[in-house]
């Protein structure tokens, strides 16, 4: 942390960021010198302290102590981020084989949210993007179409639609023989592509139906967990909490924002004024794209305990990324 720090200015700000963002409080020169590995008076480290607020990473809170800046934060969850200190550590909790997709997130929101103490958020790749190895096609009502997908590994996937037209559930048994006996083991984009060369009226039946279904296929799904315990560790006036809160009861406004995001394959960080959110500017964002469209994310106050954040982020992160590439191996 700090290149231009020395050895002496690296540990008083990694207790002083380490109890931070283990309790939202500020630091005295008392008790960082307590917590330091190796002797030095109070005096000493309140100079070293003052040297690290003249060079930009801690700040005064009066009588509170000191507090890291937002450069410090940055710092230290980068820091996180490139030597993962929890490798070869990390408490497992692996996601327990279930019959659908739906049980698989769930869980692992769950667990994400339990291991960092704060919101979790899981985006899921839409039905569009798993391969199958069976599917079916039920009509549940005047224009609604259920499709069940079972992938390569068995998972489950259903997807409630509303179709172009009113079709027979006859006809839908026909498209989801057609389905079953040429594209199995594809995902259904695959699918749709490969149907613009073919020809017959089943394929125009099915070329329809797809077509139809295609923007409903490809939206993503998001699940939140977690909201209370990001409530006890926000701070502030009620409105402003219930602001922040209110942000994760709009899920089509917070997934609009993260479809947008150019994200890579590695973990990102959202920082304060980076977030659109009403009082954005005092939370963080952690991101984990473990697919083309799926994201696991913790949301927090920047006082969030980012190492088991970080960790528990990273291992649900690569978790779902298996799963995934699991079932496009199997598919392909």
């Amino acid at each position: 942390m700090g290149k231009t720090l020395d050895f002496r200015e690296r540990e008083v700000l990694r207790i002083v960021v380490e109890h931070y963002t283990d309790t939202g409080e500020g630091s005295n020169s008392f008790y960082v010198a307590e917590k330091l590995p190796f002797n030095l008076s109070p005096s000493t480290v309140r100079n070293i302290m003052a040297s690290l607020q003249a060079k930009g990473y801690l700040k005064s809170g009066g009588k509170r102590g000191k507090f890291p800046t937002d450069k410090a934060l940055r710092e230290h969850i980068q820091n996180l981020i490139k030597t993962k200190p929890w490798k070869g550590l990390s408490v497992k909790f692996p996601i327990e084989p279930a019959s659908t997709w739906e049980e698989v997130l769930k869980e692992a929101a769950r667990n994400l949210s339990r291991f960092s103490g704060t919101l979790s958020l899981l985006v899921s790749p839409s039905i569009f993007h798993f391969p199958f190895s069976y599917i079916k096609l039920l009509r549940t009502g005047e224009n609604a179409v259920l499709i069940l997908l079972h992938t390569p590994s068995g998972i489950l996937l259903t997807q409630g639609i509303k179709s172009p037209r009113d079709y027979t559930q006859r006809e839908l048994d026909r498209v989801g023989e057609i389905l079953n006996r040429e594209y199995r083991m594809m995902t259904l984009q695959e699918v749709a592509t490969r149907l613009r060369l073919k020809m017959g009226t089943e394929m125009r039946i099915l070329e329809k139906i797809l077509e139809g279904f295609h923007s409903i296929l490809q939206k993503m799904d998001i699940l939140v967990e977690g909201e209370a315990l990001l409530l006890d560790r926000l701070e502030g006036s009620i409105d402003k909490i219930k602001g922040i809160l209110r942000v994760f009861e709009n899920k089509r406004e917070v997934l609009n924002f993260l479809e947008n995001l150019n994200l890579g394959d590695e973990i990102q960080v959202l920082w304060g004024e980076q977030l659109p959110f009403p009082h954005g500017e005092e939370c963080v964002f952690l991101l984990y794209p473990y697919s083309e469209k799926g994201i696991a994310a913790v949301f927090g106050p920047k006082h969030m305990k980012y190492r088991k954040a970080l960790e528990a982020l990273d291992l649900t992160g690569k978790t779902l990324k298996k799963i995934i590439e699991a079932e496009a191996k199997n598919g392909g």
